[in-house]
């Protein structure tokens, strides 16, 4: 991808609605979709990467259904080994980006799906509650896998592709692409 210099990596692309994210551990650890279209790298790919000697950068660029963009920016990401859930490590915001710093709040957080509950939530599986496996701690203003609408399409109960800021809890992204390059 050429945004921001170049180099870019994509890890995940949502655009459509065309692939079912609400998926089980497998399929994330491995990776699903079309290069394409929208799919999702594999939490395993992503670990081997940021986790070999170099030190990577996040970009996320997301648009809602009225052609508004945003990007939030970390210098400083990395997936953990599948032995420790594959923790997400995110630090370095860049404070010129136009989304707000809160992926920076799934710090620490490992990745949870229906059937592999890791959130921080004792009574709660949040991927199975809202349809989107994901890295959950208590947060769930950041959601890039939930299901794929506008909010009045979303069933009840459940999540869209959504950042908190800037247009609130009930707008959802359209499309988002998280791309990674070594710093």
């Amino acid at each position: 991808m050429e945004n921001d210099g170049g180099g870019w990596m994509v890890i995940g692309r949502r655009e459509d609605g065309s692939v079912n994210f609400d998926r089980e551990w497998d399929d994330y650890k491995f990776g699903f979709g079309f290069l394409a279209g929208e799919f999702w790298a594999g939490n395993e790919l992503v670990h081997k990467l940021t986790n070999a000697g170099r030190t990577y950068t996040l970009r996320v660029d997301l648009s809602n259904y009225a052609g508004e963009s945003v990007y939030a920016k970390y210098s400083n990401f990395s997936v953990g080994p599948e032995s420790d859930n594959y923790r997400l490590h995110v630090t370095g915001y860049d404070t010129s980006s136009s989304a707000s710093d809160k992926l920076g709040e799934h710090d620490g957080c490992m990745f949870s799906t229906a059937s592999k509950d890791n959130d921080a939530h004792e009574s709660r599986c949040f991927a199975a509650l809202y349809g989107a496996p994901w890295w959950y701690c208590l947060n769930r203003d950041v959601i890039f896998t939930g299901l794929y609408g506008e909010h009045s399409t979303i069933p009840s109960g459940k999540k869209g592709i959504r950042w908190y800021k800037p247009w609130g809890l009930k707008i959802y992204a359209k499309q988002g692409v998280m791309m990674i390059r070594p710093n």
